[in-house]
């Protein structure tokens, strides 16, 4: 039974098209993943929620759903424990059933104990997810299930996913990660300035490595017990300090070891730029260079925060040429 429709939905705000012709139909316990910004989830959220109008377009229900909303920003009560939380939540939404089968298909029982500040990442994302079970709802609106989460908490998401939708309750699942959707292992989807397209899986199939002239460069991060390989094209730029280099990806940044050297002899050929000893810059994400005073520069990003990086006056004149100014 389809449970949401969207048709031909466009958003625009302060000049900018957030949303673009996105079609999308979506049945009672299908989950459904999509690439997309930081922003471009918030707003997408709010508009099935109604707390904003589209630009064009349509959002229709079926039925009108209970909607639960996970935000991987959103706070918890630090101070209760896990089981505390969730029995304050239980009163709240007046769930009559047993907290423990949810618990359980979250492996959340071993730690009910345990204060919430005492909690890892990965497990107050899965109390997140309970939490927003005990309404009892039609839909989940999901970001960042999985990216950040060591892989055994992947797993258990994965799994819970699954067993979440057997209830006929449907997740609509974002994330700026390419492969975290993927993993999803369900109907994926990009929405990018491009507009909305699903992705296919990948069948093409290789010989052999050796055989070709392929060569993939994937730049690597380190978080908890993951390794996140991250395209040239998602990194904004990449900020050295206190010893460690930082890949600034949408509005995260990421550990990675190598050394700042290295990561520019990697990236020059994909438009990196050395714009300062303590910055890389993705050339293709620069929207403004600034000038503040005779001797001091910046570039501005067009990226989801508009960053704003130093130029160092050295390079100004090394920048023009690039950029061709």
């Amino acid at each position: 039974m389809e449970i949401l429709h969207i048709e031909n939905l466009t958003k625009e705000q302060q000049n900018l098209t957030l949303i673009e012709n996105m079609n999308l139909n979506m049945e009672s316990g299908q989950t459904v993943a999509i690439k997309c910004t930081d922003d471009v989830s918030l707003m997408l959220f709010n508009l099935i929620l109604k707390k904003t109008k589209p630009s064009k377009g349509n959002i229709n229900w079926l039925i009108a759903p209970k909607i639960s909303t996970v935000l991987k920003d959103e706070g918890l009560y630090e101070r209760l424990t896990l089981d505390d939380y969730l029995n304050f939540f239980k009163d709240i939404s007046n769930y009559r059933n047993s907290t423990k089968e949810i618990k359980s298909i979250l492996e959340l029982l071993p730690i009910e104990r345990k204060k919430i500040k005492a909690l890892d990442y990965s497990q107050k994302g899965r109390l997140k997810i309970a939490r927003a079970l005990l309404s009892s709802p039609d839909l989940l609106l999901v970001q960042e299930p999985t990216l950040y989460h060591d892989a055994e908490s992947s797993s258990i998401m994965r799994k819970a996913f699954a067993y979440i939708n057997n209830l006929g309750i449907s997740i609509l699942s974002t994330s700026v990660s390419h492969e975290e959707i993927l993993l999803l292992n369900c109907k994926s989807y990009v929405l990018d300035k491009q507009g909305f397209k699903e992705l296919e899986p990948n069948t093409t199939s290789f010989t052999s490595f050796s055989d070709t002239s392929v060569k993939i460069t994937k730049i690597p991060a380190k978080i908890h017990d993951r390794i996140i390989l991250f395209s040239p094209t998602e990194i904004s730029y990449i900020e050295s300090y206190d010893g460690i280099n930082y890949l600034h990806v949408n509005k995260d940044k990421f550990p990675c070891n190598m050394s700042l050297i290295d990561l520019e002899n990697k990236l020059i050929p994909f438009g990196f730029f050395r714009c300062h000893r303590s910055y890389l810059v993705n050339l293709q994400k620069v929207h403004e260079v600034v000038t503040w005073t005779r001797n001091s520069y910046s570039l501005t990003l067009d990226d989801s925060k508009n960053d704003s990086i130093p130029l160092a006056k050295a390079r100004l004149e090394e920048i023009k040429k690039f950029l061709n100014f």
